[in-house]
């Protein structure tokens, strides 16, 4: 099952404690990340997340983001424990495949739907043509040439989604997905992944959310 809030700090320090079970030099070299040691067995790990650079200090744990951004959230900081953990050094495919390609998938098709696809689909569905503004401004996306409207989201050094749109019409509804590289099963665990999508997707939607007041005003003036 995905954690449940009140179990994330206990999930977070069992992150740290896999991480530290492993070679965390190796680990972040796997990870595409620098490692840095340092005096009295303290050491730290350097790593891109969404376009933002985050230190981790070991051993015991604490993320600093030099950059600014704001604090990341407890599901965030375990999503890159966990990602440096399982980290195979594998590089990317290029190969995008949907959810339920994922080897492991099946018994979280459900909630993947209801936690990504939905929000997607319901909330940016109507403007596929504002996902590549809103995903190059919040997460540093590109453009993907995939449905009406696509773009590639670096999340990590070695993994990307893909999000697309498709508008509808008078016969069919928006539609949209969450698209993977083939080789993320390298780096995450699949209850992982679904949190990892869900935290990006509803990004892009609070920005939108942030943007649409900001609009309206600058429309009505």
């Amino acid at each position: 099952m995905l954690p449940k809030q009140d179990h994330l700090p206990l999930a977070r320090r069992m992150a740290v404690e896999g991480l530290l079970k492993s070679d965390p030099a190796e680990r972040a070299a796997r990870g595409g990340g620098r490692f840095e040691p340092g005096a009295n067995s303290k050491s730290r790990i350097g790593v891109r997340y969404l376009g933002r650079e985050v230190w981790l200090s070991l051993p015991g744990g604490t993320m600093e983001t030099p950059g600014g951004g704001g604090p990341l959230s407890l599901r965030e900081e375990i999503l890159i424990f966990h990602y440096l953990e399982k980290a195979s050094g594998i590089p990317p495919t290029g190969n995008w495949i949907s959810f339920a390609e994922i080897s492991g998938g099946t018994f979280y098709h459900p909630v993947f739907l209801q936690r990504c696809k939905a929000p997607l689909v319901r909330h940016l569905g109507g403007e596929p043509q504002r996902l590549l503004s809103l995903a190059a401004e919040e997460v540093g996306g590109e453009s993907l040439a995939l449905g009406d409207a696509g773009v590639k989201i670096p999340v990590f050094p070695r993994v990307a989604l893909g999000m697309i749109l498709w508008r509808g019409d008078a016969e069919f509804p928006p539609d949209g997905n969450v698209l993977f590289d083939s080789s993320i099963t390298g780096y995450l665990p699949v209850e992982d992944i679904v949190i990892l999508a869900e935290t990006v997707v509803w990004k892009l939607i609070k920005r939108k959310n942030t943007d649409s007041p900001q609009r309206a005003q600058s429309t009505q003036s």
